[in-house]
């Protein structure tokens, strides 16, 4: 499975949320990567309906381009389901790069600044 950090959704309801995010962060991925380790998931947890599924045990260094190809392929799946209407928007991030689908309110600034809420 994929290798995002994490992926945020927004869609009509939070099942619909549920099942893009998971999917969409499971497309957040390199497919054969050195630097990633998987294993199945009934070695992990015998009772796990994934079964033989490879999950992803850890992620080794990437290189800049390396984590940008894996969010293009995040943000390509997330693009078909905003397309197809399934999402209003999603949120993608792997190791301090990120990806953005659909209208975010960007521009709206916040009431505190960075500084005042990192500690939080």
């Amino acid at each position: 499975l994929g290798i995002a950090d994490a992926v945020t959704v927004l869609a009509r309801t939070g099942a619909e949320a549920d099942a893009a995010a998971t999917l969409i962060a499971n497309a957040v991925d390199l497919p054969g990567h050195p630097a990633i380790e998987r294993m199945p998931a009934r070695d992990l947890a015998p009772d796990s309906d994934l079964g033989d599924r490879l999950v992803t045990q850890a992620v080794g260094a990437l290189s800049s381009g390396e984590i940008a190809a894996a969010l293009d392929r995040g943000l390509a799946v997330a693009e078909d389901f905003r397309r197809h209407g399934l999402i209003a928007a999603s949120a993608l991030f792997l190791a301090g790069q990120a990806r953005i689908a659909g209208p975010m309110a960007l521009v709206a600034p916040n009431e505190k600044s960075r500084k005042e809420i990192a500690h939080a």
